[in-house]
């Protein structure tokens, strides 16, 4: 059982990794950044740490005016947002607590802790790059 588990999570975190590194290449991001990418995609061992160090904090104004916010479902008190790779992201509100909502509005967590936000959305992502797209 185990195995299947660590098989599964292994080929999740490729898959995830390998697109973030497509997607970097398309839209012609930073060398450096692609590289890491695509040498976390040929990794076989990953933490929340890997993932993490590709958040981008902007202000809510700043997200506001670069992506349509009505594909989001963005806080009303929301003051900032980490955007991650896949347009995953992490928004911080007025009252200091980190929220993450699901891609498809499919799941919710918030904690005051940035850090246990981040852990919650890894798990996430290696549940959903799970099924094939």
């Amino acid at each position: 059982m185990r195995y299947w588990y660590y098989k599964a999570n292994l080929i999740s975190m490729q898959r995830f990794f390998l697109k973030c590194a497509q997607h970097a290449k398309r839209i012609e991001d930073a060398h450096e950044r692609i590289q890491m990418m695509q040498q976390l995609a040929d990794a076989t061992e990953w933490s929340c740490k890997d993932f993490s160090r590709f958040g981008h904090p902007m202000s809510i104004a700043e997200f506001k005016s670069e992506y349509d916010t009505s594909l989001y479902a963005v806080e009303p008190t929301c003051t900032d947002v980490i955007l991650y790779p896949q347009m995953y992201y992490i928004q911080l509100l007025e009252n200091e607590r980190w929220i993450y909502h699901g891609l498809f509005g499919d799941t919710h967590f918030s904690h005051h802790l940035l850090e246990s936000v981040e852990e919650y959305l890894y798990m996430d992502i290696l549940k959903s790059e799970k099924t094939p797209t």
